[in-house]
């Protein structure tokens, strides 16, 4: 299984890359609209946002959106020991810093845990139509929601991916610790678990 999705994952990388940059500034825009037709944007909500990194989808025009209409936005932060991220607030007061990988986060004195979250974007790779998430492989985003798969009713926050189009594949291999998401918006489609047959 290990082999089968670092080869997908090799595919869909370069199938993401190859998208014109034009392409992805219009995508990005569409999926913020799809959000916000989709209620998912509500004020008082504890939001998380990635912060997009290469040819992701770009999350500014979502951050942007979800702080005008009067959610908490909070971004993640990657740990530098362990897999569990934590969320940090980000408002007009917040600097910034970079984790040991690179990656942008604010600096602030709110935070917020996962399972205090209302709504969580999360980066993706790969999804099929029963909603699995193929991720970068480094497990944070599946750790730090893991309580998720130990609960007997479904509670916040709700998962959603964030892809183009052409990261869906026919099916994913997957894994009892893989993140299952309740909804992916693409710049065409939001697909929710309950569409799922």
């Amino acid at each position: 299984m290990d082999q089968e999705k670092a080869a997908l994952r090799q595919t869909l990388r370069q199938r993401r890359s190859a998208l014109t940059i034009s392409y992805r500034r219009e995508a990005s825009l569409s999926i913020m609209q799809r959000a916000c037709l989709g209620k998912l944007l509500r004020r008082g909500q504890r939001v998380a946002v990635y912060v997009s990194m290469a040819s992701e989808i770009s999350t500014w025009p979502l951050i942007l959106k979800a702080l005008q209409a009067g959610c908490q936005v909070f971004l993640p932060v990657v740990p530098r020991r362990g897999r569990g991220m934590h969320f940090v607030r980000y408002d007009h007061t917040s600097r910034w810093a970079r984790d040991h990988y690179g990656i942008p986060f604010p600096v602030h004195e709110e935070t917020c845990r996962p399972q205090d979250l209302d709504v969580a974007f999360v980066p993706l790779l790969g999804f099929d139509g029963r909603l699995a998430r193929l991720g970068q492989g480094g497990g944070y985003y599946d750790t730090t929601f893991r309580f998720r798969r130990l609960r007997q009713k479904w509670r916040k926050p709700r998962l959603i991916g964030l892809a183009y189009d052409c990261q869906q594949v026919t099916q994913l291999p997957v894994a009892p610790w893989d993140l299952q998401l309740d909804e992916i918006v693409t710049e065409t489609r939001h697909l929710r678990v309950s569409q799922v047959i």
